[in-house]
């Protein structure tokens, strides 16, 4: 069950993880003045209360949802309206020109330093057989996995400068918010419309996976646009997630579901034996436009991790290797099936 013992859990797996998960708790109670801006429902102005009961009823109309279900979201007191993320500035035309440094291989990222290829070990000591199953069944390498897992989390290991690697507010709190309240940065009636249309389909696919695995929504933390789990999947993608130990539910913050969960997501993306068709698979798990892209920041990063890890791990081998189960054993999860998603709201 995705819960906060799950959370616990997964920082407590590193060997600093457990000192930093107390940190991770008195950092809790230090922060709580953070959000003190947020507000009830009942606390809504009348436009805002307006746009809530307005999403109430455009997912109870939803054929993927059980009205009865969304009304006991709705009603439950822990629902509560925060201030949403402001839009994305889109670079001008002179900024444009000016190529930035990728922020992902920067010092204060820290992406390739020794310490950072070590929690990629570590994951991989941890967790061989699923990185070895990911491997078999899908190809993908499982130095590219931790790349993803890195840059996106950074494998949920607590540390100071991320003391919550895996978010800390409720991601349906956050996709309501963003349907409900207005920044004030954005002027636009058309760019709001956007941000509600994109919240309104991630929470029909969230509240759907939490009604078919039996999640408690509020103690699901998530992304401002409501990515969740090790593998900051948005609703819209978790039709490709990986329930690798069968248990019938799948949990994203369990390191082996979140393995073959990325190797899956890359597979539905393009990804073979083809380099080129590799690089666009890694593209997309951030999203954009490929053919536009001059940049590809995240892409880069994630293969430039890969290739480190590659050459720190033949330098630091693993403590034993792992003996794969007969091919026979080893049963794919949706191998065809293919998923389309919706990219973050930009404006």
């Amino acid at each position: 069950m995705l819960d906060r013992k799950a959370r616990w859990k997964t920082a407590t797996k590193h060997p600093l993880g457990l000192i930093l998960g107390l940190l991770l708790c008195i950092l809790s109670v230090q922060s709580a003045g953070v959000y003190a801006a947020a507000d009830s429902p009942d606390k809504l102005t009348p436009q805002e209360a307006e746009r809530l009961n307005s999403l109430h009823k455009h997912l109870c109309s939803s054929k993927q949802l059980s009205c009865d279900y969304v009304d006991s979201i709705f009603e439950d007191s822990r629902l509560t309206i925060y201030e949403p993320p402001p839009p994305s500035v889109s670079q001008g035309p002179a900024e444009s020109r000016v190529r930035q440094a990728n922020p992902y291989l920067t010092a204060r990222f820290g992406l390739l330093t020794p310490q950072s290829l070590e929690r990629c070990r570590s994951f991989i000591q941890a967790h061989a057989m699923a990185f070895e199953a990911a491997e078999h069944i899908y190809g993908v390498p499982r130095e590219v996995i931790c790349g993803h897992l890195r840059i996106e989390t950074d494998f949920g290991i607590v540390t100071p400068r991320t003391p919550y690697p895996l978010g800390r507010t409720p991601a349906v709190d956050r996709l309501v918010s963003l349907y409900v309240r207005r920044p004030a940065t954005v002027r636009s009636s058309s760019r709001f419309l956007s941000r509600q249309r994109f919240a309104e389909t991630q929470l029909i696919d969230l509240l759907a996976a939490a009604k078919k695995n039996e999640w408690d929504l509020f103690e699901i933390p998530g992304s401002s646009t409501g990515a969740i789990g090790l593998v900051q999947f948005e609703p819209s993608v978790f039709d490709v997630a990986v329930d690798a130990d069968g248990d019938g539910r799948i949990d994203l913050f369990d390191p082996e579901d979140a393995i073959l969960s990325v190797a899956h997501y890359l597979v539905t993306r393009g990804w073979d034996d083809k380099p080129e068709h590799q690089k666009r698979a890694v593209y997309e798990y951030y999203g954009g436009h490929y053919n536009s892209d001059r940049y590809k920041y995240y892409m880069r990063a994630v293969l430039a991790y890969a290739d480190a890890a590659r050459t720190y791990l033949k330098e630091h081998p693993l403590e034993a290797e792992v003996n794969l189960p007969e091919p026979q054993d080893w049963q794919p999860a949706n191998p065809d099936q293919s998923a389309s998603t919706s990219p973050e709201p930009t404006n």
